[in-house]
């Protein structure tokens, strides 16, 4: 209702932080007194002014509170604080204490911080009204009532629904009628939040189901219908625009054809007159072109020529040149050493007056070259030049006269004429050495390369005149070259033209070709996908109602059974239609928001085929909160384990400590977690998973795991089953999960059922139906594909759609694939309904298993003990299947297997019940029959189960005076709804001497009826008996049983451990459901003396401390192969999860020793492990009802039973006298119990170890006593065994007058009797063996007479009446409360 919110709103408008404990796994005191530290640290040291908000989920023990209650009381909680922490306290404190003018002492400090804490601190408690946990905390803590202000959250009116609903709505986009859509839209929201509050509080009225509804439903309801309505519209204008497109690309192609075919008639004459003249072009083309290909062959030879002239020539220059480049190096060495001469060089040489040897050689022989005498006056003069060095580099090398090169080969022999000699003289002279000698050189080369020269330049001639000759051939060459291309070019844009007239015309052939494809193969597409859009326009307009709706069922339905969730829908339906919302005439939510394809995947992963189951599919899948499914069958887990295996899905368990880390992996790898056999309160660590609670930070989403921040994958998914089949989940639960009811509907169990059938009967039939549905469902997804990647290839072409080859032939191929897919799916459909129609023929059948299931099914609202598992149910239907007889006839075989289940069923299932509901459930099995056939009508159901209701006495007929006024309301209301009793009233009124017979009667369903009514049919008698013989009832519902079934549902086996024994597997417990005073360990006993295995039994009673030691016996006995007998686990309460993890933990387990065997007994208890009671086989161990049933279940119990012990007595005549008196002693008193307070003033458990103790003592004071101490058998029977009990003195008075008529010498004759009319008495023949006995008393009458515990015949009465009235309340507890109401029946007779 936003408590929370709201407080949270206003600690942020009123600037204070907003403080929560976070719920981690293991949470507990100490925890929370930490979080109570910082609390107090933030508000009385910091002096932050802070909110508490602390909600009853979030309290996990009950000492939470009564902290809570000390801080309201007295603004601290006793003892929280260490002495460390005090002093941080004290130390933080002081300067307050000093600001505020308060001594510092450390009492004072203490009592400011307590002040502070009161200040600043503001509790908030969010607490739930619902339940009596509020109740009770409220008388506990009385705080919370007188130190706080109660602040009651009403249900949201009517106007702040609309408020809100007309907040969100107004933005949508709701078309021209928004003026009249957008407040029916506000409207119907707050409609539908009142109306499912109604039908919750119906709901519970009649099928004992609660169910809340809160404002958080109605945000979702909100948050849903715009996310899903902004979702289907975006989808649907996909699907539009594509088939829109598709269709218009179709007409667009239909009208493209007449134009195309009238441009291809057109181009036919001019392609041929354009083929004509290139023809005569390519003609003339040819011609010239070898006319040029002769030219080209004659400049080639003359190429060819001119180019062998020009290599000579080259050849002789690169020798020339090569010659040159020989003395070239020198020449430059020579001229770069002139450079690097300056004139300080010069005046050096010219300095000396007498220059050594060589520097004259030098000088001489550069005075020879330059043409002056080679004396030292003439090199002074060359010196004194001051163009010397300039001349030298000018020097004409190529003209030296001979004679001077001649002078000059003295010089450049003289080995001293080097320049490395003459370098270690003078630098000057070195250059001018290596000047000399570079010249002599040069002279040397020139005079072999000038020749060469001369014969170049004579080749240089003639290859320009040669060059000269070929360019002018060249030239004409090229003229008819250029010409020749010229023609080419025009012919190839002749040819060009040819080909584009060619092309064009291809190209519209083909794309006629194509459109002819496209046309015909999706015209008959064209002419739906035109339909499909004018529906999809239709419909997209209905969105608007119809998302709203699915919306509301989503957000508030998933809870409900059924026939609720249709009354709903209807009523909402209509409102719709009254408000003008637009919505669809046949609308569902299957319609709305299934999709086909996903739902037949999830029908193959085991999702019942009705619509309900899908229904659910679709709740578990589209709702904004994470799924939490009622699934006492375990169908939901089943098929939520399929669905997601392929996602890498784990399981946990409700009390697995290892939740939070699975829950923290599954969530960062974004795989599925199915959180199984949860109970009726959420473990509160769930509450940031569970809520949602992502958060962004640095650009990554994190959800708070426990105390741990994790990244969120998207692709999480979170899913809640519970095997409760009534859970009582409080508000707090229901705002945080979609409840989802996926209890097994009588159409879906009839489905499977009669696969189970067909499997058997017909398993060729059955394999070729799945197979069908298998490839049904993949054709049709592939159809789905196919038509999605026509539509999508369509809407995605670009430009002339016919040009496309490849998106037509992918068109094409598609279409085809698509044709063979439909021809295929077709005759598959076809196929499927000739095998349904055959699978049809064994309904029945199915149908009566489906009836069987149900009714076992409502055993569980009559005792908590009463639970089995649909997994039980179907393994034992199928052994039926497979045991009952066989038949070529259908109807015979049909009929066997029917009569075969229905009685095995019922022995199976009636050993685990007490003896007071075994006729219970064999009427409500007979019943349930007979209405499934329609020989009950509801009303005559209701009639005889509530009686006549509230009836206006005014207008029935007057009562006769002989009537009774009950029994004369029944009777007319009878005669008045039921047809074949319509004269019922009228003759009883007018001859009420006819029916007096029935009236009197001892045993009335014997008795004759008027003639009138003689052939009334047994179910219509029994609606007389109820009139008349109210207090026969049960005898009569016996009779009616035998008629309509047999004998055998009305008898009583005894319960047989070698008949039940065989049924249990290793690791399925065998469970005793016992009732006050029953102990069966003394059959479990002799039942494992008889196998011998006794000494491999091991047997503990649980209570205080035993659960470890069982645990660990178990655990070696699923190894060694022994028994284990756990003996009253009601007294286990807090050992019982664990007992349900063991027993979980034996399916699969191969290690488990096949003779291993676990032996439960318990009285009933809510708390008992519903999954171990499932998977059990059950039997009840109570005292047998009846007389004769008590005498016989004595006989048969040990000692008495034990051969040995029955002969061993040495007076064996008095020892079976008073054996059989004292049996009868015992089923006498505990008889007298059903009697009430005209039996027993207080009912006393009287039980076998009492009747085994009396038993052993009288064997033993016979043998030791010559006379028979009957004065000391009297006491310690009647004072000691039985009267040990007995706390009422005239209940004492009784059993000791009962005991004495038993224990006294008259027993010892013959024909004594045990009751006044002599129809018990001690026999004499049928005491010779232990058998004789036991089969004498088997003739004794079912039932015994009051005369026999010495009452009136009218005791009986008060009796009966109490037991029908006892019987039809318990039926009423299977039964929706639709009708009816009031008395139970008419009155005397």
């Amino acid at each position: 209702s936003g408590k929370q919110s709201l407080t949270r709103f206003a600690a942020y408008v009123s600037e204070m932080k907003c403080f929560q404990v976070e719920l981690t796994k293991g949470y507990g005191i100490g925890e929370f007194r930490e979080d109570l530290k910082k609390l107090f640290f933030m508000t009385g040291c910091d002096g932050d002014p802070v909110v508490f908000l602390f909600a009853d989920t979030q309290i996990v023990v009950e000492s939470f509170v009564e902290d809570i209650n000390n801080i309201l009381n007295s603004g601290e909680v006793p003892n929280i604080f260490a002495n460390d922490e005090w002093e941080k306290i004290l130390r933080d404190v002081r300067p307050h204490c000093k600001a505020a003018g308060i001594a510092e002492t450390k009492d004072n400090i203490k009592a400011h911080f307590v002040h502070r804490v009161r200040e600043n601190l503001h509790i908030v408690l969010a607490m739930s009204p619902v339940g009596s946990a509020f109740r009770v905390r409220c008388r506990m803590f009385p705080s919370l009532i007188n130190c706080c202000t109660t602040d009651w959250y009403d249900k949201w009116p009517a106007e702040a629904l609309q408020s809100v609903s007309h907040q969100f709505f107004s933005p949508l986009e709701l078309g021209e009628h928004r003026d009249t859509i957008l407040p029916g839209l506000c409207d119907m929201a707050s409609a539908i939040h009142s109306s499912v509050g109604a039908m919750a509080e119906r709901f519970y009225a009649e099928q004992k189901r609660r169910f809340y509804v809160t404002p958080k439903s109605f945000l979702e309801l909100i948050a849903l219908y715009l996310g899903a309505l902004d979702e289907k519209r975006a989808e649907m204008d996909v699907g539009i625009s594509r088939l829109s497109i598709g269709t218009k690309k179709l007409n667009e192609t239909n009208e493209m054809v007449q134009n195309m075919q009238e441009e291809l008639a057109a181009l036919q004459p001019e392609l041929e007159k354009k083929s004509a003249e290139t023809n005569v072009l390519i003609e003339q083309v040819t011609k010239d072109s070898q006319a040029a290909a002769e030219k080209k062959a004659k400049v080639a030879v003359e190429e060819a020529a001119v180019k062998k002239t020009a290599e000579e020539v080259q050849a002789q220059a690169d020798e020339a040149q090569a010659d040159l480049d020989a003395a070239m190096p020198a020449l430059a060495a020579a001229v770069d050493a002139l450079k690097s001469l300056n004139k300080n060089d010069i005046t050096e040489i010219k300095g000396f007056k007498s220059p050594p040897p060589l520097v004259m050689k030098v000088m001489e022989a550069v005075c020879i070259l330059l043409g002056a005498k080679p004396d030292w006056d003439s090199a002074k003069k060359v010196l004194g030049d001051t163009q010397f060095l300039q001349k030298l580099m000018d020097y004409d090398k190529d003209n030296i006269a001979p004679a001077a090169i001649k002078k000059i080969l003295a010089y450049y022999d003289d080995p001293e004429f080097q320049p490395e000699v003459v370098a270690k003289v003078s630098k000057a002279a070195t250059s001018l050495c290596m000047w000399v000698r570079a010249m002599k050189v040069y002279d040397e080369v020139a005079k072999v390369v000038e020749p060469k020269r001369q014969a170049l330049a004579s080749s240089t001639a003639m290859l320009e005149a040669e060059k000269a000759k070929l360019k002018k051939v060249q030239d004409e060459l090229s003229a008819v070259i250029a010409n020749v291309e010229q023609l080419q070019k025009t012919c190839d844009e002749a040819v060009a033209e040819k080909q584009r007239l060619e092309e064009a015309a291809d190209t519209t052939s083909k794309r006629l070709v194509r459109a002819g494809k496209l046309t015909g193969g999706l015209a008959d597409e064209g002419v739906r996908w035109t339909a499909t859009v004018g529906e999809l326009n239709i419909e997209r307009v209905n969105l608007i109602g119809n998302v709203f709706l699915s919306a509301a069922f989503i957000a508030y339905l998933g809870f409900f059974t059924a026939p609720y969730r249709k009354l709903l829908v209807d009523d909402w339906i209509e409102q719709c239609r009254e408000m003008q919302i637009p919505t669809s005439d046949s609308y569902s939510l299957v319609r709305s928001m299934g999709e086909p394809v996903k739902i037949r995947e999830w029908n193959i992963w085991g999702l019942p085929v009705d619509e309900y189951s899908t229904e659910n599919g679709i709740l578990a899948t589209k709702g904004k909160r994470w799924p939490l499914a009622i699934d006492p069958q375990g169908q939901a887990n089943k098929w939520i384990r399929a669905m997601e295996q392929r996602n890498s899905s784990r399981s946990v368990k409700g009390n697995d400590a290892t939740i939070l880390r699975t829950l923290e992996n599954a969530i960062r790898m974004g795989t599925p977690v199915v959180l199984e056999d949860v109970g009726e309160e959420l473990d509160p660590s769930l509450e940031p998973v569970l809520q949602k609670q992502i958060f962004k930070q640095g650009g990554r989403s994190l959800i708070r795991v426990g105390d741990s921040d994790v990244d969120y994958n998207e692709a999480f998914r979170f899913y809640m089953t519970t095997k409760l089949p009534n859970p009582h989940y409080l508000p707090e639960v229901c705002i945080k999960v979609t409840l989802i009811n996926f209890t097994v509907t009588l159409e879906g169990l009839e489905d499977q059922l009669l696969g189970l059938v067909v499997r058997e009967e017909r398993p060729d039939l059955e394999r070729t139906k799945n197979d069908l549905v298998v490839s049904l469902a993949a054709d049709k997804k592939q159809l789905q594909e196919l038509e999605d990647k026509i539509l999508r290839l369509l809407s995605a072409s670009e430009g002339n759609i016919l040009d496309d080859e490849v998106l037509i032939d992918t068109l094409s191929d598609s279409k085809v694939t698509s044709g063979v897919i439909q021809g295929r799916v077709k005759e598959a459909e076809e196929t499927e309904a000739q095998i349904n129609e055959t699978r049809l023929g064994y309904k029945p059948a199915a149908t009566r298993g489906s009836i069987l299931y149900f009714t076992i099914a409502d055993l569980g609202n009559i005792g908590e003990m009463y639970q089995f598992s649909l997994d039980y149910f179907n393994e034992l239907f199928l052994v039926c299947i497979q045991k009952s007889d066989k038949s070529p006839e259908l109807d015979a075989r049909l009929s066997n297997i029917m009569e075969y289940a229905s009685l095995t069923i019922y022995n199976n299932v009636s050993r685990g019940l007490f003896g007071e509901h075994k006729i219970t459930f064999s009427f409500m099995m007979a019943t349930a029959i007979m209405r499934q056939r329609g020989d009950i009508s509801d009303v005559e159901w209701a009639l005889f189960l509530m009686g006549a209701g509230i009836v206006d006495e005014a207008t029935l007929p007057a009562r006769p005076a002989h009537a009774e006024p009950d029994q004369w309301t029944l009777i007319c209301t009878i005669s008045q709804r039921v047809e074949a009793l319509h004269e019922f009233a009228r003759s009883y009124g007018a001859s009420p001497a006819e029916w007096q017979a029935l009236t009197d009667a001892e045993q009335p369903w014997g008795a004759l009826l008027p003639a009138t009514f003689a052939g009334l049919s047994s179910w219509h008698r029994l609606l007389v008996m109820k009139c008349f013989r109210p207090e026969k009832l049960i005898e009569c519902v016996g009779e009616f049983i035998a008629v309509e079934m047999g004998r055998a549902y009305i008898e009583q086996l005894p319960l047989d451990l070698h008949v039940v024994f065989p049924d249990a597997q290793p690791h399925t417990p065998l469970v005793f459901v016992l009732s006050a005073g029953a102990d069966p360990m003394s059959t479990i006993i002799r039942y494992a003396t008889d196998v011998d295995y006794l000494k491999r039994m091991h047997a503990i009673s649980l209570g205080q401390g035993q659960g470890p030691i069982a645990a660990q016996l178990i655990k070696d006995a699923c190894a060694s192969g022994d028994w284990i007998v756990l003996q009253n686990c009601h007294l286990a309460k807090s050992w019982m999860p664990k007992l349900e993890k063991i027993v979980e933990s034996f399916s699969g387990n191969a290690s488990i020793h096949p003779s291993f065997r676990l032996w439960l007994t318990s009285m009933p208890a809510k708390y008992f492990p519903v999954p171990v009671l499932q998977a059990s086989v059950k039997m009840t161990f109570e005292p047998p009802k009846g007389l004769r049933a008590n005498m016989i279940q004595s006989y048969l119990a040990d000692p008495i039973s034990d051969p040995e012990f029955f002969d061993r007595c040495q007076k064996q005549p008095q020892w079976r006298r008073m054996l059989f008196g004292l049996c009868f002693l015992h089923a006498w008193l505990q008889e007298r119990r059903k009697y009430g307070p005209l039996g027993w003033n207080i009912p006393y458990e009287f039980n076998e170890s009492d009747l085994r103790i009396s038993v052993r003592q009288l064997q033993m004071f016979l043998d030791s006593y010559d006379e028979t101490p009957l004065a000391a058998l009297n006491y310690l029977t009647a004072e000691c065994n039985y009267g040990g009990r007995v706390t009422d003195d005239k209940d004492r008075r009784t059993l000791v007058t009962a005991v004495l008529n038993i224990y006294c010498p008259q027993i010892l004759e013959d024909g004594y009797r045990l009751s006044a009319s002599g129809m018990y008495v001690v026999p004499t023949d049928a005491l010779d063996s232990h058998e004789a006995t036991v089969e004498y008393i088997r003739q004794w009458p079912p039932v015994a007479k009051p005369e026999v515990f010495g009452l009136h015949e009218n005791a009986d009465i008060t009796k009966d009446l109490g037991e029908v009235d006892l019987m039809l309340k318990t039926m009423l507890l299977t039964q929706a409360q639709s009708g009816g109401g009031g008395g139970g029946g008419g009155g005397g007779g």
